[in-house]
């Protein structure tokens, strides 16, 4: 029951499965009340609380194996939509109804653009479909720019949100017009840290690696050492996920590359203001030379290259390697499960090391992991931010939500004597799936103070908020995500994050091919790492000058028509 309730929560991409989802900045000094973002201003303007006669409005779900309904519920009747309808006079139809699996959802969206068939009014786009869908929606003439829509009924603490994060509307500019609502992410969720086994380090007689000579001693010692004490040569020291590429979310080395000074794999703003691409960059080339070193000496698997991010994550909780990188929330799942597969295993976070000249770097959480998408001619975008800030409260712990002990009773919480109850058989926080607009998680620079992890780690447990975190999350978890805030001025985010370009879409997908296998070979040992010279004149030559050419022009274009848009929204509040 924990173990799912972690899981729900762990990545920013399930939505918003805790309404405690707050992740304020980690100050130090005296321990501070939550202070929610205008969590008393009215949900929209008018004042509007509940349509009479109700609106329906139509949605599309693409489902998980993991979203089981109970007690009768149905996709269209269950706790949400009962709330929905009994609360705000909202409606939720599913007019489209698919697995979450194999881009069924992106195909059928596809599949409505291109014929007759109308879009529901509302869909979500994930951050991973979004850049290829956009442009298509656009010139399909069949969503609408929610500009005009939320400067008129969105409430004061969500302007408030996107005024904090403004560069999460770049996820859905397009021609300078905004055409969705965008998730906000907390900032942090994806930053990664290492994840050690302190009882290795503890047999051996080492400490947690603050530099990467450090580290480089712990590896050996974690592959050559015999750590486990089994008398065999078993072990090795870092869980690598290459399959993907060489810098997963889970099972990176985003710290190797960061020690040098650059992240691959995404486009990095420079010194002079323009964004180039990561991977071609020369403190690339040295990492890759330490990693291939590290893999000549057995630190790494050797299939590591056909391995994925829960692949990687398996021989660290079955006890063969003794450090990953990933997310703080990794002490939570997949990582509890190690004491359980290795009895007297014991998993600590730890900040990465530095590099060789004292620099530290890692790959950062994306913006926005999802937008909500209208069709055109919807008229009851009233309805949507009504909702919208409903849901929003829960996340900056609004006293007064409806959400304050969960999404669903019976589902992620259950009432007895009077007190919510969350350890219970059958607990799922699943239930949060099936919410028509969900806004994520606390965004950056909202709540003041500590975090709520940072409050209930230190033992503050008072509100209903932190109570349900108390109650579902274990130590490790909240350690983790402790550790992860220490760095967060080391995060490197990605700076594209807009539509595909069109040199994009005819000379990404050979670039990526050749990216990946110059990479694996300097890795493996069959090119040296000078053969990443020539893979960056290629890289260039056919088809990276353009791709660069073209991501700096919506870069320029992009900020010029923020500014723009940002502008006007401040002339509508006055």
């Amino acid at each position: 029951m924990r173990r799912r309730s972690i899981l729900a929560a762990a990545a920013a991409l399930f939505m918003c499965l805790l309404a405690a989802g707050c992740k304020g900045s980690l100050s130090s000094g005296q321990q501070q009340q939550p202070q929610p973002a205008m969590a008393g201003a009215p949900s929209v303007p008018n004042g509007k609380e509940k349509f009479d006669p109700p609106v329906v409005i139509t949605t599309a779900k693409a489902l998980r194996d993991s979203d089981t309904l109970k007690n009768g519920d149905t996709v269209d009747h269950n706790p949400i939509t009962r709330w929905a309808k009994e609360k705000l006079g909202i409606i939720q139809q599913n007019k489209w109804i698919v697995a979450d699996q194999n881009e069924a959802l992106a195909t059928k969206i596809r599949l409505a653009l291109t014929g007759g068939d109308e879009l529901p009014d509302v869909l979500f786009v994930t951050n991973h479909d979004l850049p290829d869908l956009l442009e298509e929606m656009v010139n399909s003439g069949k969503i609408m720019d929610i500009s005009e829509a939320f400067a008129s009924y969105a409430s004061p603490r969500v302007k408030e949100a996107y005024e904090k994060n403004p560069d999460v509307w770049k996820t859905v500019t397009y021609n300078g017009k905004r055409w969705g609502l965008p998730q906000i992410s907390d900032g942090k969720v994806g930053d990664p840290i290492l994840w050690i086994r302190q009882d290795w380090l503890d047999k051996l007689h080492l400490n947690v690696p603050t530099t990467l000579e450090e580290l480089e001693t712990v590896m050996d010692a974690f592959t050559n050492g015999d750590p486990d004490g089994n008398g065999q040569k078993d072990t090795i020291a870092l869980a690598f996920a290459g399959k993907n590429n060489l810098n997963a979310w889970m099972g990176s080395v985003s710290f190797l590359y960061g020690a040098y000074g650059d992240q691959p794999y995404q486009w990095n703003r420079m010194s002079d203001g323009t964004l180039a691409y990561g991977s071609v960059q020369p403190e690339i080339k040295t990492a890759l030379r330490r990693l291939s070193d590290w893999y000549s000496k057995g630190y790494i698997d050797k299939d590591f290259g056909i391995q994925d991010e829960p692949q990687a994550a398996a021989l660290f909780v079955k006890g063969t390697a003794g450090i990953i990188a990933g997310p703080g929330w990794m002490g939570g799942w997949p990582l509890d499960d190690t004491p359980r597969q290795v009895p007297g295993a014991v998993v600590k976070p730890a900040p990465f090391p530095v590099g060789p000249d004292g620099t530290i770097g890692r790959m950062g959480t994306k913006l926005s992991y999802g937008s909500y998408i209208f069709r055109k001619g919807f008229n009851h975008m009233d309805a949507i931010f009504l909702y919208w800030d409903k849901v929003y409260g829960a996340l900056i712990e609004d006293p007064n939500s409806d959400f304050v002990y969960g999404y669903g009773e019976g589902y992620d919480y259950i009432m007895k004597d009077g007190e919510p109850v969350y350890d219970f058989p059958g607990a799922d926080t699943g239930i949060a799936n099936f919410l028509m607009v969900a806004p994520g998680s606390a965004p950056l620079n909202v709540i003041q103070g500590d975090s709520i992890e940072r409050r209930v780690f230190q033992g503050h447990i008072t509100t209903p908020y932190e109570k349900k975190l108390a109650s579902t999350l274990s130590r490790t978890f909240l350690e983790g995500l402790l550790v992860s805030d220490i760095q967060a001025a080391y995060a490197q985010k990605d700076e594209y994050v807009g539509p595909n370009t069109g040199a994009m879409k005819s000379k990404w997908p050979l670039l990526k091919k050749m990216e990946k296998e110059a990479f694996l070979k300097i890795v493996y040992g069959k090119e040296p790492a000078d053969s990443f010279d020539a893979f960056v004149r290629q890289w260039h030559k056919l088809g990276g000058d353009l791709v660069t050419e073209e991501i700096n022009r919506w870069y320029r274009e992009t900020e010029r028509s923020g500014n723009a848009l940002n502008h006007g929204d401040e002339a509508s509040e006055k």
